[in-house]
């Protein structure tokens, strides 16, 4: 049987580009994006301004798209929306995706500005176009701050720069800057440990080509690939 699945365009304003200047370019070409949404079924007060959406939940806004089975949303008309996602779900952007159980997701005038996941693990990737420089993390919570190109790792935390490994209990990385810093205060009670391999002749690391998708993506692939090797055990 085929759902008519729920669809509906929030028209997030070109005034509010036109009125901050100081707004980097990037971020004023968003502004002028549609925030759209879509599922299967809606349920929606319009009254207290909260929405409920299931089935083939998605949310999007230009490059920045949100994936799951469940969604609710606070204040979902105005600029400053809140949301909860459950089941199955997968955050993208412009330069990063996330894959996890449960998230969180804050918008501040129509644009994502943080995102906060939960899984067993939840997982991290930065999307680049060189696989030596693949950036990867998984860890129990995993917080990222779109705005200043932050993401914060905390909980049983593993995380790679290419073939390069970290491991601790808290890991913050800059993904601007691609500066790390693992168990940062010294307050964690476990220890960091690493694992630096040798570059390859050539500058690089040994890092096949195919450990990407096409579109330099390799989480959801290796997450299908485990769900697969689980069923034919």
């Amino acid at each position: 049987m085929n759902k008519a699945r729920t669809g509906f365009v929030l028209i997030a304003g070109t005034l509010l580009a036109a009125a901050s200047p100081a707004v980097p370019q990037a971020q004023a070409n968003l502004q002028d994006e549609s925030f759209s949404y879509s599922a299967d079924i809606l349920d929606s007060s319009l009254r207290s301004d909260t929405l409920e959406l299931s089935g083939n939940v998605r949310v999007a806004q230009g490059a920045m798209s949100i994936e799951a089975e469940r969604a609710t949303a606070d204040d979902f008309r105005s600029e400053n929306s809140r949301w909860q996602f459950e089941d199955s779900v997968h955050v993208r952007t412009a330069d990063a995706e996330l894959l996890s159980q449960i998230a969180s997701a804050a918008f501040q005038r129509n644009q994502l500005v943080k995102a906060e996941v939960e899984g067993s693990p939840a997982e991290f990737e930065q999307r680049r176009g060189s696989p030596d420089r693949l950036v990867r993390g998984r860890a129990r919570n995993i917080e990222y701050d779109v705005t200043n190109n932050l993401v914060t790792l905390t909980g049983d935390v593993w995380f790679s720069y290419g073939k390069d490994e970290f491991r601790g209990d808290t890991v913050i990385y800059d993904m601007k800057d691609e500066r790390v810093r693992v168990n940062p205060g010294g307050d964690s009670s476990g220890r960091v440990k690493g694992i630096i391999r040798p570059r390859a002749r050539n500058g690089g690391t040994n890092v096949s080509p195919s450990a990407q998708n096409e579109d330099g993506s390799s989480l959801q692939r290796d997450r299908d690939r485990d769900v697969a090797n689980e069923s034919g055990a």
